[in-house]
């Protein structure tokens, strides 16, 4: 009986060490490991429990997730994230990928986030499966900017645009802002695209990655968002000359 008792405590003991080194990584609670890629050096993590973490001006929360969604949305992750090289996210310095629900932004609801310096990617799985694959590859473009800042010094974006058109303060300073495609673009992949120079390179990445039929149909037309796509794609190819979009 107290073998029984000894052998259960050190499974819980186990347990918590696991937890505990989950925190002190990315410094979210309430997560377990649900699948550790080696080939992609990701790990894909979920909640336990509800989570908050910030203050009450700046803060990331999420729901444990609903089991219903968490398979289909886990595997339609690892399909998003097999369109690049194994040490892609090496390189960009990727490690976690959290899949939870109801994720919040200081209060704002979101579909996904990224925190470069936990090397964490959020993604909340109640997203649409359509903006569910743009949305990965979106938040990881904001991984490779934050990180290799060097190679977006000496773009002038905004220049690239009409002279009339002026970017938002900030990503949510506008309830208006879809991440539906624009026909007849004028430069930007979607409305979302119009909120900040960061979101519309991120913007942009994520139809290359999604749907690079539909870019290459959407640029036969459109000078400025030619040179756009054509930018991001000489910087994703100084970090990967063999990557494909």
């Amino acid at each position: 009986m107290k073998l029984n008792f000894y052998i259960i405590l050190l499974l819980l003991i186990s347990f918590v060490v696991k937890a505990d080194q989950i925190l002190e990584l990315v410094k979210i609670p309430n997560l377990t490991l649900h699948k550790l890629e080696n080939k992609k050096s990701l790990a894909y993590l979920k909640p336990t429990k509800d989570f908050f973490v910030g203050s009450s001006f700046k803060n990331v929360s999420c729901k444990k997730n609903q089991s219903r969604n968490f398979n289909e949305k886990y595997l339609e992750a690892q399909r998003g994230f097999n369109k690049y090289n194994d040490d892609f996210f090496r390189k960009i310095k990727l490690k976690y990928i959290v899949l939870c629900s109801e994720l919040e932004i200081a209060g704002i609801p979101a579909l996904g986030f990224a925190n470069p310096e936990m090397k964490t990617l959020i993604f909340d799985i109640n997203t649409n499966n359509s903006n569910f694959k743009r949305v990965l590859h979106h938040e990881v473009f904001h991984i490779i900017e934050h990180n290799f800042n060097k190679y977006f010094l000496n773009i002038s974006w905004s220049d690239l645009n009409s002279k009339e058109f002026k970017y938002s303060a900030c990503s949510t300073c506008s309830n208006n802002y879809s991440l539906k495609k624009i026909y007849n673009s004028k430069g930007f992949v979607s409305e979302y695209a119009k909120s900040t120079i960061s979101e519309d390179m991120a913007e942009t990445f994520s139809f290359m990655m999604s749907d690079n039929n539909l870019i290459l149909d959407m640029i036969i037309n459109d000078e400025i968002l030619n040179k756009k796509v054509r930018i991001i794609e000489n910087i994703v190819k100084k970090l990967d000359a063999k990557h494909q979009f």
